[in-house]
């Protein structure tokens, strides 16, 4: 991968994690369709944040990369539980999970058609 594109990557990832930070941490207001939306938008965004990570190439090892996204989810969940506005979630947790999970499926999956061609 080209120096231009892991440089990109890695402020898109420092910026994405600035904007993620900010929003997990102000205060919503609740709407009927707010839990589906809420878990959807988790599962979103960690797809997101582990791909962006992946291209920085911070890390060579995918283990460790999805260790270190899930902890920045569940470190985001521990401030919120401070919050008065916010609060701790587990199925929050899980949405980031499979996000991180199913980006992992996917880049996997890009790599192997890659190979093929």
């Amino acid at each position: 991968m080209s120096q231009s594109i892991i440089l990109s990557s890695r402020v898109l990832l420092a910026l994405s994690i600035l904007a993620i930070s900010f929003l997990a941490t102000t205060e919503t207001y609740p709407t009927s369709q707010s839990l589906i939306d809420d878990k959807l938008l988790h599962f979103l965004c960690f797809a997101y944040l582990t791909i962006i990570f992946k291209f920085a190439q911070f890390i060579d090892q995918d283990f460790w990369l999805y260790v270190i996204v899930l902890a920045y989810g569940i470190l985001i969940e521990i401030v919120q539980m401070y919050l008065p506005y916010r609060s701790f979630e587990f199925l929050d947790i899980f949405a980031d999970l499979m996000g991180i999970l199913c980006a992992g499926f996917l880049l996997k999956l890009a790599k192997d058609l890659y190979i093929s061609y």
